[in-house]
């Protein structure tokens, strides 16, 4: 329902874009000299950019509790807009207020760290960008075969740099660092970043679940299917759900990746995860992958359960799901096939060989209220409405354009966007 996410979406929101800055900006504004009036907007401007900032770099630690309250592709969105919208007021700050010395080179290198990133971000680490605006995604292909994805992780790490800049910087204007209160508010808006900072990144280093691939073996063409075995995971993660792991002894392969996990979750402490070749880290994991090597998986993310257990348990279910994008919608249907609640599950790829976990799907079709419609080739728009049920609620996956115009024909025939559900991983 309406206010099941928008309540806590607008709220984080107007957290993030007002609430924190507020005591600061107050302390600032109260204690700013009557001489510097003409100059207050500026300082101001600069004072919020990096509260902004600071945000967003711990919205980049994908708070797990914030994941489970809106989503972790609304927290992505939250984490690029700040950074966007701290850019701007650094730029209103940068050319309202000129320096000089120690005091320019700071603030000067800090915004153009964060131009560079920002710019390097929106093609490389931006998929809702680069899926809309070919060009970009061309761009993105051709200069991936150079750097990999694990050279963008690190380079967006450059932000921190910035920040540490920004930090100085402020240490060292006259105008700013007199005034006492805001200093000491500042300081410790400061630390208390880089203390969240910190911790997430020792919880990910540290508090990661460890185990071993037991198998791999391709199901699809350029679709490897991966089962591994995590000791006391203890079904930690619901139907639907996607988790970042990464293989720590393999080159290349070091940083997080999320993946749809494809099984039920159960107490057997097994994960299996369905993955298509698409970037340079999936695509070397047929060359690079052992039986038995080292992985470390992140505790789950995700919010297709969340959203369904936020509803009448007893509305129909409508899900559509495109190629590899069954991967998160297989569980959610085995996990709610004997609910007794209507499901009717519309799944397609480009060829009947891409067509995933078929015979299983075949299986769930069997009990009782579950229908299966399976095909090569999409389902066309007179094919999807006919699809829809009365008071239902809708659960997509796949490509980005498939996602994007399936719920606008979905909203353009009535059905609330409160009640579509999807995850993107165009982030």
């Amino acid at each position: 329902m309406l206010r099941k996410l928008r309540i806590p979406l607008t709220l984080t929101w107007l957290t993030v874009m007002f609430v924190i800055p507020m005591p600061l900006l107050v302390l600032l504004t109260n204690g700013l000299s009557p001489l510097y009036a003409d100059s207050a907007l500026a300082i101001q401007s600069g004072m919020i950019a990096y509260c902004w900032m600071l945000t967003a770099v711990i919205l980049s630690t994908r708070p797990h509790w914030l994941d489970r309250l809106i989503g972790l592709p609304n927290i992505y969105m939250i984490h690029g807009i700040l950074s966007l919208g701290a850019i701007l007021l650094a730029a209103l700050h940068r050319n309202a207020l000129p320096s000089s010395g120690i005091i320019a080179l700071t603030g000067n290198a800090a915004f153009w760290i964060f131009i560079s990133m920002a710019v390097w971000s929106m093609v490389f680490m931006a998929g809702w960008l680069t899926t809309r605006v070919p060009l970009l995604a061309r761009v993105k292909n051709a200069v991936e075969r150079v750097f990999k994805h694990e050279f963008s992780v690190w380079l967006h790490r450059l932000n921190l740099v910035a920040v540490t800049l920004i930090f100085i910087h402020v240490q060292l204007i006259p105008i700013v660092n007199t005034i006492r209160p805001f200093m000491i508010a500042f300081d410790a808006f400061s630390a208390l970043a880089a203390v969240l900072y910190i911790r997430a990144k020792l919880v990910q280093r540290f508090g990661a679940h460890r185990g071993k691939v037991e198998a791999f073996h391709t199901i699809a063409p350029g679709v490897l299917e991966i089962d591994i075995h995590l000791p006391g995971l203890k079904a930690a993660w619901e139907a639907g759900d996607f988790a970042f792991i990464r293989f720590p002894g393999i080159r290349g392969l070091r940083e997080y990746h999320p993946f749809s996990i494809v099984n039920v979750p159960s107490r057997n402490a097994r994960l299996r995860f369905a993955i298509r070749g698409d970037g340079d880290f999936t695509r070397a994991l047929p060359e690079k992958l052992t039986e038995g090597a080292a992985v470390e998986v992140l505790p789950p993310f995700g919010r297709y359960q969340r959203f369904l257990d936020e509803r009448d348990a007893a509305r129909p279910m409508v899900i559509l799901a495109g190629g590899i994008g069954v991967t998160p919608l297989l569980p959610v249907a085995l996990a709610y096939e004997r609910s007794g609640r209507p499901i009717r599950f519309l799944y397609s790829a480009r060829n009947t060989d891409q067509l995933l976990y078929a015979e299983e799907l075949e299986r769930w079709a069997t009990e009782d209220r579950c229908e299966l419609n399976m095909q090569a080739g999409r389902f066309t728009p007179e094919e999807l409405r006919a699809a829809m049920m009365p008071n239902a609620v809708y659960l997509i996956g796949g490509p980005a354009r498939m996602l994007r115009s399936t719920r606008r024909l979905l909203v353009s025939r009535g059905v609330r966007a409160d009640d579509i559900c999807y995850e993107p991983f165009t982030w």
